[in-house]
């Protein structure tokens, strides 16, 4: 695994609530204090890989369970965008 997927995989596993608030409004991803909770508390230590389809995958179905559908798909837009740099 190259160094960039490491500290974004790092980054998604560790992410508080206010850095997810903060990271949504920045990519223009509607998102309340908490759905941000939620979703961060579901990503908490999972050692998720945002670069693996499959686990996306899993985790955005997860979020969609805990959010609701239409911020599971603001997610997966903030995945793709996080994971195009390569």
């Amino acid at each position: 695994m190259k160094l960039f997927e490491m500290m974004v995989n790092h980054k998604i596993n560790q992410i508080r609530p206010d850095e997810l608030l903060s990271l949504a409004r920045q990519h223009q991803i509607s998102l309340t204090q908490k759905q941000a909770y939620d979703i961060t508390a579901l990503l908490a230590g999972k050692n998720i890989n945002i670069f693996d389809i499959r686990q996306r995958q899993n985790v955005l179905g997860q979020i969609t369970q805990v959010a609701g559908a239409n911020t599971a798909r603001a997610i997966e837009t903030l995945f793709n965008n996080l994971t195009a740099n390569l």
